[in-house]
């Protein structure tokens, strides 16, 4: 299932990438649309594709105090069959900060950030227990090797200019996180919509969140 960028949604982004904290009304003042609009379109954006993740500042790591603050690259080789879960399991790791899954024979990377240790200052102990105790025998994992990274030049999210009209978002499934090829099934949770691929990840959804969610709707998009 995908969804098309138009310009409005774009115009959006990049006002937002420029000043996160703008409000609706500076936005639809700045494109010259409704303050309506541009909140309606946001709420697409964040809670139904989930192409808006936060809004929320960026720090510059490279500015704290460099014994305060180990920053690190674990490269990973994970059997293929698996990736998808051990990348659900390391996403539930604070110190996991960014996971991409690559070609080669290592085919995850992972960024890790650690704050040192208020006892004894030492955070490159800490990084070995975490590759040894969290990640390695997590069901899937085969190697791993790490780079501990000593300065920061350039640190950049997905720029602007990255986004065009007619951008294709895909849509992935809130609980195997499968791409949805056709259908899906959405779930009005609260104020937010979850996607997913089949009748069995949904119904494993609710039963994993029974009790703790409120589900407004249910129905079946083609």
């Amino acid at each position: 299932m995908h969804t098309e960028l138009d310009e409005i949604d774009i115009a959006i982004i990049n006002s937002l990438m420029k000043d996160g904290r703008k409000s609706f009304r500076q936005i639809a003042r700045e494109i010259k649309v409704s303050t309506p609009t541009v909140e309606s379109r946001f709420n697409k954006m964040k809670n139904d594709l989930g192409i808006i993740k936060n809004i929320q500042p960026i720090i510059d790591a490279d500015k704290l105090a460099s014994s305060k603050l180990l920053i690190s690259l674990v490269f990973l080789r994970i059997n293929a069959a698996k990736s998808i879960k051990v990348a659900n399991k390391l996403s539930e790791i604070p110190e996991v900060k960014s996971i991409y899954l690559t070609t080669g024979e290592h085919n995850m990377l992972v960024k890790l950030m650690i704050a040192e240790e208020e006892e004894n200052g030492y955070n490159l102990h800490q990084l070995e227990e975490l590759v040894r105790n969290r990640i390695a025998t997590l069901d899937g994992f085969v190697s791993a090797n790490y780079q501990i990274v000593t300065k920061i030049i350039k640190d950049e999210q997905i720029s602007s200019s990255s986004l065009k009209v007619g951008t294709v978002i895909s849509t992935h499934c809130d609980y195997c996180g499968n791409a949805i090829a056709k259908s899906a099934k959405k779930l009005q949770v609260g104020q937010c919509n979850r996607y997913f691929c089949c009748n069995s990840c949904l119904t494993l959804y609710k039963d994993k969140y029974k009790g703790r969610i409120k589900v407004v709707s249910e129905r079946e998009l083609n």
